[in-house]
């Protein structure tokens, strides 16, 4: 592994609100090239901190969606059937209250579906139902719908979050998340509006590769500098070329920048004397068939 080992900001602060040393010392491994099962830890050990990370967004693995069929079609039927249930009527209010509405059958198939089909814990539910009333406050839309709510509990289920301290954790993580593309749009100059769908997957692109402020924001300078204003399309070129380069920080890209641009003055250095070596010849060349 390598010794010198960077991390942003914001993974610090993810890693220190898991508070777990596993999660902490799998990602350093991880962010130093080593794999997974070269992790000094039991396996056991290996793959709950192998979880934490992926709630927190920090996992060094590729996304793979667990196998899922379809959920079962459920009926009016059951829906009359869940409602027998104490738990189940108990649930439907707590959803009911937050979204500040009565649900229809078909939103209670939905319901049924993430407890019965997912098997997520009632209470984890809420916290769910929760994540989702306040991310569309936050986005200024209004509330969500079972359908979309269910959406976010496949999701969750796909990154095993199926106890309360795993629900905790992903919305510590995604809060970071939030509040830092709050801080992008500040420093790229946007006030008065929230960022559109678009803008959002950007910025999002952009802190999961590990880009801190400093650097987004040479990169803003640079696209007005040579566009006149905020392109996003441009703004994103630049910082997905960095990205292939694997320059993140300012001092790297300083360096990078200037190491591309010395050697494009060598070969420009390189080509003037080439030329100017055949022009000598030439010139030798004439000089010797006037001396005959």
């Amino acid at each position: 592994m390598e010794e010198n080992i960077q991390i942003t900001p914001q993974e610090r602060r993810l890693l220190l609100a898991a508070a777990n040393g596993d999660a902490a010392l799998l990602f350093l491994h991880l962010c130093g090239g080593g794999k997974p099962e070269d992790a000094p830890m039991s396996a056991e050990r290996r793959e709950e901190a192998a979880r934490i990370l992926r709630r927190l967004g920090l996992s060094r693995e590729p996304e793979k969606p667990l196998p899922r069929a379809d959920r079962p079609v459920y009926t009016e039927t059951d829906v009359t059937g869940m409602l027998r249930d104490d738990a189940f009527s108990r649930l439907m209010g707590e959803a009911q209250r937050q979204l500040g509405r009565n649900l229809s059958t078909e939103e209670l198939k939905c319901l049924i579906s993430i407890r019965d089909y997912l098997q997520m814990p009632d209470e984890v539910t809420a916290i769910l139902i929760s994540y989702c009333v306040q991310r569309s406050r936050a986005r200024g839309v209004r509330p969500p719908s079972m359908r979309s709510i269910e959406k976010e509990a496949f999701a969750w289920a796909d990154l095993e979050i199926d106890n309360v301290e795993a629900a905790v954790q992903y919305m510590q993580a995604q809060l970071t998340r939030r509040s830092r593309a709050g801080r992008i749009a500040e420093l790229l100059q946007i006030s008065g509006r929230r960022l559109v769908a678009a803008e959002e997957r950007y910025v999002n692109q952009w802190i999961d590769w590990g880009f801190p402020d400093e650097a987004i924001a040479m990169a803003y300078e640079k696209t007005c500098m040579n566009t006149g204003g905020l392109k996003w399309p441009y703004l994103h070129s630049i910082l997905s070329r960095w990205e292939e380069k694997g320059l993140h920080s300012v001092e790297e890209i300083r360096a990078g920048d200037s190491g591309t641009t010395a050697a494009r003055r060598g070969k420009a250095a390189a080509k003037s004397s080439k030329m100017t070596d055949l022009e000598r010849k030439a010139l030798e060349q004439l000089l010797g068939k006037k001396e005959t």
